[in-house]
Order: C-alpha cells, then structure tokens, then sequence
C-alpha cells in the first residue's frame, strides 16, 4: 500500500517478488510492477471521487490523473525513462502522489539502482504511516538492502594463523653514533681548518663563550649545512647583481668552496659589495643603543687573521695602522668572508654562545633579506652609468676628497675614536656634514637641516641623529663612498625640478659646492 489517494482511497500496487540466483549471491528484487491494476486502481478513484463530491474535478487535477496515466502507460511499454520524467513533472507539483512515486522507483529497479529505488519506496513508507501499513514498504527496502549485501558463502575463508605466520618486516632501529663514527662536518676542507686552527683570531674569538671545542664544532656544522647558500650569496655581491635569486636556482660563475680548491684565479668580493650586503640584510644599522655603520665591519675585515696573513706575504713591511679600511676596491677572498661573517654575527648578535649568533645570523638576516632586487630610485640612481663616471673623473674625485678631509679635520670639536686603526681610516659625523652645508651656505627654504638629517639616515641607516650640530652625533660614521652617496641625496632635495636628470641635478649641486668650499679650503684647489 502506498500512499492515500485524493478520493479518499488507499492503493495497494501488486508487485512479484522472484528469487534470482547468480554466480555472486542470491538477491530479491522487485522485477515487475502491475500498472494494469494501477490503471484500474485510478478508475475507481476517479468514480469514488465523483460520487462523494458530486460535481467534476477540476481542471488541474484531470491535468494531473491524464500525466500520471501517460506515465502508467509508458511503464507498461518499458518506456522507462520517459515514464520517470512525466512523473518527476507530477511529482513537483504534489511530492506526495503515491503512484508517480511508484513509477520512479519501477525505473531504478528497472536500470537495478536499488539503493534510488529503496529512496523512493521509504518516502511510499512515509504515506503509508497515515493508517499503519508499513509492512509493504517495509519489505521492500529490505529487498533492497539484500541485493548490496555479501552472503557469508562468498566470503573467502580466513584462517586465524595468516596473521601470525606472514612475515612482517620490522622498521629499521635509530641508534646513536658510536664514539667512531663522525659527523660529515668532522673535518672540513684544508681552508676552512686553516680558518678555525688553533692558535687562530677566530678561535679566540669563540672561545669567548662556552667551550671552545664545541664553538668550533658547531660552527663548522653550520658552514657545512649552508655551503651552497654562502656560496650563493659571495658569488652575487661579489658580480653585484641586482636580481631577485630562488632559492633552487643557480648563478652562473659559482665556485664550490669546498676547502680543497686551488686559490687564485677567481674574482673577488670588492669592499664596495661588502657594503651592499651589510645594508640590505639589515646589519648595518644605528639607534640609540647600538651604533654598526659599515665602518666597524670594514675594521673587521682587514683585522682579520687570513686578510693580515695574505697581506703579510705581499709586503713583508704590511703594516696595518697605514691601511685606509674604506678603500671601496679592497678585495676580499672567500674565506675572509667567512671570517668576517662570523665575528660580526657575535657584534651583531650578543648574548650567545657565537657559534649561535652564526646560525642566527645566517637564518635571521642573510636568507631572508639577502639576494633580492633593489628598487629604491635612490639606489639606480648611485648605480647609473653617467652617475659613476661623473664621480670618478680625476679632478672631481680629487677635490671631493679635500673637501671630506678638510672638514673632518677643521673640525673643533672632534672626538678620537678608539677603534680607529691609523690616521688613514678617516669616516665623516652628522656634525661634520652640517659643517660643510653650513659654511658653504647651501641651506634654502627647500633643503632645510631636517631634509640633510633625512639624507644621512638614508645613507647610513643610523636612526639616532639630532637635526642640530650635538654631541651625540659625533657616534655617527660616514666613508668617502657614502659621502657621494650622501651628495646625490642632497642634491635631488636642493633641487625644484624633480624631471631633470640625476646626473644634472648632481653637477649642479656639486659645481655649487665646489665652488664655495674652494673659498674656505687653503691652498691649491
């Protein structure tokens, strides 16, 4: 029995139920429905109908009854799906007639979708509630679920002792080392065993903090884990590329330090990318509790032991306090890198064992910053090919250089610095470069004081500067190659007309400085 009839009517739709069996597992199914009696079934609904009410039905039920029997009819052609669509159309205009519902599920059974077939029988069990008769639906879902279901016949027979006897290999045990076996990084190449021998300037320097065995040991880890990315990173400053780099990629020309190779022949990092990668990876830097502009790490490199010991053997009379520091040409080899690397990473970084301000150093500050484009308008512009050949002119070069000596020197009230390595190594204040724009009377409404400030942290990326000539500012440090970068910045803010060219703005501004500084310089200018 599914569902009541409008009349008043519950249907009973007869159906077979055949025992099939097959090769797989007996089923029930549902094969036939008879849409004969269906048909009659309707008959008599629509005689009851008229009889209780007296009058026709209307004209969107004859619609109805005329769809529902176009659909009976097409069933009993096994015109499945055609019947299923008719009926869906009845269907959405009343979900609940009992006779489209048994049209769909004739052809889910028809195709042997028994679980779509099983979904429309449970909403005939819905209609069915209304007077009790569960039984028909309830037996039809069930014949449903039967046909998905394994018989135990068909299932292969397990024997309790598969599992015990079938073999399963066990996982390869973790043990620790044993006291002979050593770490890959135990020993590295000749160069870098050179570089952590004992006695040695950087062994001291790790024995600093902690064992001195373990420092080494550790640093030698971590030089063993980055050998590529610090390969990397020299062979891009050293061709002073200006491209972002992936990490997988490769830059052409790259030699494998492995601590075996032949020395010489290779081209060598210049102090001028040196800077490069001190300013972009954010070491160099100044506020008010710790002052490193590039000055303090340029002292570092040519005290280092392998720098001292190469130039040792060039010049037998190498003395260090005749050394100018900031000379932007000063080479430095790979494993002076390396060095160099690591001692400023415990400058850079205190209050670590410096085996750790290394890795931190390495992790921290090199990989993330290292490596990329530089956009910065500030930077194409020291970088322009017109740019540098102006700098580099012999005469201009000359007397830029007497005017950044001059003025440092002249100066009252200067300070000696204690880090200092000779009379050579000459760096520039904030105070002396207000000096300059002072006395040469450079200031206008456009290129005030807080402009030149701005100018100076641009350049050497000190953040604690006070727009007045103050004693704090003497902290402050500046080489000869910042000091034109300085004068391009100057000139751009002096100028009204941000269109010209740079090389133009440049000429004007530094023609005009000239000019005036050659009135307070003695001598020949």
């Amino acid at each position: 029995r599914i569902g009541p009839a409008r009349g008043g009517k519950y249907k009973t739709l007869p159906r077979k139920l055949t025992y099939t069996a097959t090769a797989k597992a007996p089923r029930y199914c549902m094969d036939v429905v008879d849409f004969e009696q269906v048909l009659a079934d309707m008959s008599d609904e629509e005689e009851v109908g008229l009889a209780a009410t007296g009058s026709s039905s209307s004209k969107g039920d004859n619609e109805t009854k005329a769809s529902i029997a176009d659909a009976v009819h097409l069933s009993l052609s096994s015109r499945f799906e055609e019947a299923r669509d008719v009926a869906e159309a009845v269907q959405q205009a009343d979900p609940s007639d009992s006779v489209a519902i048994c049209v769909n599920g004739a052809e889910c059974e028809s195709r042997q979708d028994w679980s779509e077939a099983a979904r429309f029988f449970l909403v005939g069990m819905g209609q069915n509630c209304q007077d009790g008769a569960l039984e028909h639906g309830f037996q039809t879902n069930i014949d449903m679920l039967r046909t998905q279901r394994h018989k135990m016949a068909d299932r292969a027979v397990t024997s309790k002792w598969d599992d015990v006897l079938t073999f399963k290999p066990r996982a390869p045990r973790l043990r620790p080392p044993s006291p002979e076996e050593k770490e890959p990084w135990w020993r590295l190449g000749p160069w870098y065993e050179e570089l952590l021998e004992d006695p040695g300037h950087l062994v001291e320097h790790l024995g600093q903090s902690g064992d001195e065995d373990e420092n080494v040991m550790e640093v030698r880890r971590i030089i063993y884990q980055n050998l590529d990315f610090l390969d990397k990173l020299y062979a891009y400053y050293r061709d002073d590329m200006n491209e972002s780099i992936a990490p997988e990629a490769t830059i052409p020309g790259t030699i494998k330090h492995d601590g075996h190779e032949e020395m010489g022949g290779e081209q060598l990092l210049k102090l001028a990318g040196w800077w490069r990668l001190l300013k972009e990876c954010k070491i160099a830097h100044g506020d008010v509790k710790q002052k490193l502009p590039v000055a303090v790490f340029d002292r570092l490199v040519v005290n280092g032991k392998l720098f001292n010991s190469k130039q040792m053997q060039a010049n037998s009379n190498y003395e260090i306090a005749e050394v100018d520091p900031h000379v932007p040409d000063l080479t430095i080899d790979y494993y002076e890198f390396i060095e160099a690397l690591v001692r400023l990473s415990y400058i850079k970084i205190p209050g670590h064992s410096p085996s750790k301000s290394f890795e931190m150093l390495i992790n921290d500050y090199l990989k993330p910053f290292a490596m990329h484009k530089q956009t910065d308008k500030a930077f194409n512009d020291w970088r322009s090919g017109a740019v540098q050949t102006f700098f580099r002119e012999e005469v201009t070069n000359w007397r830029l250089h007497r005017i950044f000596d001059h003025f440092i020197s002249t100066y009252k009230q200067n300070r000696l610095k204690s880090t200092a390595l000779g009379l050579n190594d000459v760096t520039m204040s904030f105070n002396h470069a207000f000096s300059i724009m002072e006395k040469c009377d450079l200031f206008d409404p456009q290129f005030t004081v807080k402009k030149l400030v701005e100018c100076y942290c641009k350049v050497t990326l000190d953040s604690d500067l006070l727009p007045q000539e103050h004693p704090n500012n003497q902290n402050s440090e500046m080489v000869f190659e910042e000091f034109l970068d300085f004068l391009i910045r100057c000139a751009r803010a002096k100028s009204n007309n941000s269109k010209l060219a740079t090389v133009s703005v440049l000429t004007v501004f530094v023609e005009e400085l000239m000019l005036k500084a050659g009135r307070l310089i003695p001598g020949k200018f």
